[in-house]
């Protein structure tokens, strides 16, 4: 108990708010333990070779602020497990808006898949689809969760430039939308996940403006994840396409973060 307690105190001396999670976190995947129940239960007792680990790993979590989730290689999303590495974004609750909104669809295109956490939640639904994505590594990770959750027959994974040709009921995506001139000004922690998944050029809105484009000709029905302060931007976008019904929705903190539009 001693290790969390110090855990706990030294990531509080690095600027870490509210450490405790990631501590349970850490202690439990270095025990071997579920991370799933890992919140909330009992500190676990290391063996001498678990408890080295440990310490190595909060020190990279204080120094370096590496991610939990890289550090332990899984995030939860919509209640089911991830593998990630820093190869892929970190699925985010603020997403979880752009699933609930989707519904289920019977057939959809993702663009830019990264865990493929989307993709796979909504073939868990029932839906049939294609994910695609730019990093042939983010692919692998996608295929692999895929295959994990039973769902590996119910998507096609294809490296693209966004589109692939095709018709589907439903295209959904959270695009890179951040600022370039922004990206040194994110916390350390997202530094640290992949720029081609969080540049979304001069005014964050390069790949937004791609998809929105190029959407209607795939799908009749458009999802689209922003930046909170995007959404009148967003929205003339989407209306200057040729979208009729045009929604803002926000996200579980209240901000303006997910487009529909039909």
């Amino acid at each position: 108990m001693n290790q969390i307690v110090e855990a706990r105190k030294y990531l509080e001396s690095c600027g870490i708010d509210n450490p405790q999670p990631d501590v349970q976190l850490i202690a439990a995947y270095c025990a071997g333990l579920p991370l799933k129940t890992a919140l909330g239960a009992p500190p676990p007792t290391f063996s001498p070779g678990q408890e080295a680990r440990f310490r190595r790993l909060i020190a990279r979590r204080g120094e370096n602020r590496e991610p939990v989730a890289y550090l332990v290689g899984n995030q939860e999303f919509m209640g089911l497990e991830f593998k990630v590495t820093p190869s892929v974004l970190i699925p985010r609750p603020s997403t979880e808006t752009l699933v609930e909104k989707a519904g289920q669809p019977k057939t959809f295109l993702e663009i830019g898949t990264g865990s493929g956490a989307i993709a796979i939640t909504l073939a868990l639904s029932g839906a049939r689809g294609t994910a695609t994505d730019l990093s042939p590594r983010a692919l692998e990770i996608a295929r692999g969760n895929a295959d994990r959750h039973g769902v590996g027959d119910r998507i096609t994974f294809v490296e693209a430039d966004l589109f692939v040709d095709g018709a589907f009921e439903l295209l959904i995506s959270n695009p890179p939308y951040v600022a370039t001139p922004e990206l040194t000004s994110l916390p350390i922690d997202v530094q640290h996940e992949p720029r081609m998944a969080l540049d979304g050029g001069p005014d964050g809105l390069d790949i937004i403006r791609r998809i929105v484009a190029g959407a209607r000709a795939r799908a009749p029905r458009l999802l689209l994840e922003f930046g909170a302060t995007q959404a009148a931007a967003v929205r003339d976008l989407a209306l200057q396409a040729g979208y009729r019904d045009v929604h803002i929705h926000k996200d579980l903190d209240g901000f303006d973060r997910v487009l529909e539009a039909t």
